[in-house]
């Protein structure tokens, strides 16, 4: 039981940090879902009393991907049947232009603020149009959640490596006699601290099977599938298999640096 206790020690900090990492990437490949469809269907709307070249616009800031004249007779179309083909020519000329501009990336609200002050200073141009009431909100709720679920993890890391150290010194204090003995007889350095780099290879090696499990298992929840596809979330964003690289790498490279830490330690008090 004291033997389990102390694989738990470990294990259960590793697993909270591994656990923090893999939703941290899930979630900011969210976002990054979100933004670009948002970036996809979004458009700025510009407004001129003359004709401008759509070159002219998007020049203006390297956010602008390009410009788009908007059709006015398709505009006008739904009024064609009830005036006079005399009417119609004097509305057009004196209908203003308008101008669809797509952005490369969609930008935070002050970003918005600034490129349409820079439009608005084109010569000719009336008005912009930005929209921007029909996506910030939940736009700013996830930006605000990843930044506020990233400080929460960089805490969880910090305490996790903490008790990991701790539980090392345990162990190290555990095998303290052992390794004196083995030192006193010209051992190498990693010889005889090989058994505390064994338990935390072993301790990271299941932190990483019980989160890849768990992954897997929200994976395989057609509830869970269901609603990421109702908020037009691919489910495939949920988790990928590089992840299982980037999270070993973690997991190992924490409990290795941590027993490096023991390590010289133990070396400096011999």
């Amino acid at each position: 039981m004291k033997s389990v206790k102390a694989h738990l020690a470990l294990i259960l900090p590793l697993f909270a940090i591994l656990f923090g990492a893999e939703y941290l990437i899930v979630f900011d490949r969210i976002v990054d879902n979100y933004e670009t469809k948002l970036s996809a269907e979004y458009s700025l709307i510009v407004v001129a009393d003359k004709a401008l070249k759509p070159v002219d616009i998007s020049r203006v800031d390297r956010l602008i991907d390009h410009v788009e004249p908007v059709d006015i007779d398709s505009i006008l179309h739904r009024i064609r049947k009830e005036t006079s083909e005399k009417n119609m020519k004097k509305i057009k000329s004196i209908m203003p232009s308008f101008y669809s501009v797509k952005l490369r990336h969609y930008p935070d609200k002050y970003t918005l603020k600034r490129l349409k002050e820079e439009l608005l200073a084109i010569k000719g141009v009336k008005s912009v149009y930005l929209f921007e009431k029909m996506h910030d909100p939940l736009y700013e709720m996830l930006a605000f959640m990843k930044s506020n679920f990233l400080i929460f993890s960089l805490l969880m890391f910090v305490v996790g490596v903490l008790l990991i150290l701790k539980q090392m010194y345990v162990w190290q204090l555990e095998h303290r006699e052992r390794m004196q003995i083995m030192a006193l007889f010209g051992a190498p350095v990693w010889l005889r601290s090989g058994v505390l780099f064994r338990l935390a290879i072993i301790d990271a090696f299941i932190a990483l099977l019980l989160i890849v499990s768990g992954m897997f298992y929200l994976m395989k929840r057609s509830d869970l599938v269901a609603f990421l596809r109702d908020i037009d979330i691919d489910p495939q964003t949920l988790f990928h298999f590089n992840d299982i690289g980037l999270l070993a790498a973690i997991g190992f490279g924490i409990s290795i640096f941590g027993t490096l830490v023991v390590v010289i330690r133990f070396k400096e008090e011999l």
